[in-house]
């Protein structure tokens, strides 16, 4: 995600005599946990999620969010293992690369990075995908609309704000991963049994934009007013969420203490 956007923990554990998620699986597991733990509407965390850090899947044939991805220097990279990711993201530290962001959620860590306590917790998608979640809510709070809060979860600036909601609202109306994910067999493989609708190859589906959404679009970008007024209210919005972030974090500091007493 971009360095304005990012943010509990629980994590997608097995039962002791079931077998592990499947890798391709795991953001989906979390990004649910966390809508249903923080009251964020069904599939918007995951639609986020695929936004991010989507990858095609060729077992469900679907697109999904893979939890070993990383985002620096203008290149997105795929991982089979987390090792592997937090070996690419020590690689980028150590020639100077600051603006990375990793994950399910893909956290900014220049920006986000203290929020972890190591670059494998940043990594973990319970981690990833919960820190993710409570800055959404926090956006929430602060807007009170969950598309403009997801939108502002990727920008500040009015423009990226914009076309970042546009994808976005195309890959939730489109279901998000729940239906490839339910292709999955749990025990490894894909499923031949399920005849449920998949995404395509795509993340981002683009079908024509609607008359009435291209003449919002025209009249928002004539009235510069406007677009200043929008600005104010991103950036306030911003710096709220940032607040209840510090608040957040501050409060898991005591408790911490507390817990070392």
């Amino acid at each position: 995600m971009a360095a304005v956007a990012l943010l509990l923990i629980g994590s997608v554990g097995a039962h002791a005599d079931m077998p592990a998620l499947p890798t391709q699986a795991l953001c989906a597991a979390e990004t649910a946990k966390a809508e249903r733990a923080y009251g964020i509407p069904s599939q918007l965390l995951d639609a986020i999620s695929l936004v991010e850090s989507g990858k095609y899947d060729a077992d469900s044939r679907a697109v999904l969010a893979w939890p070993w991805t990383v985002m620096a220097e203008g290149e997105g990279r795929y991982f089979p293992t987390k090792a592997d990711a937090v070996a690419e993201v020590k690689k980028l530290k150590a020639r100077g690369v600051k603006n990375i962001d990793v994950g399910c959620m893909q956290v900014n860590l220049m920006y986000h990075g203290t929020a972890f306590s190591s670059l494998e917790e940043a990594f973990e998608p319970s981690a990833n995908v919960g820190y993710a979640a409570r800055f959404l809510k926090g956006l929430y709070a602060s807007t009170s609309h969950w598309p403009t809060a997801a939108s502002y979860y990727h920008s500040q600036t009015p423009g990226l704000a914009a076309n970042y909601r546009e994808k976005l609202m195309k890959v939730w109306n489109a279901g998000g991963s729940r239906n490839a994910i339910a292709s999955l067999n749990p025990f490894g493989g894909p499923s031949e049994q399920s005849n449920r609708p998949r995404l395509g190859p795509n993340p981002l589906p683009r079908p024509a934009v609607s008359q009435r959404v291209d003449q919002a679009r025209e009249a928002w970008r004539a009235n510069r007013a406007d677009v200043q007024a929008e600005a104010r209210r991103i950036a306030d919005a911003y710096r709220q969420a940032r607040m209840v972030e510090y608040q957040m974090r501050r409060a898991r500091m005591v408790e911490l203490r507390q817990a070392q007493r």
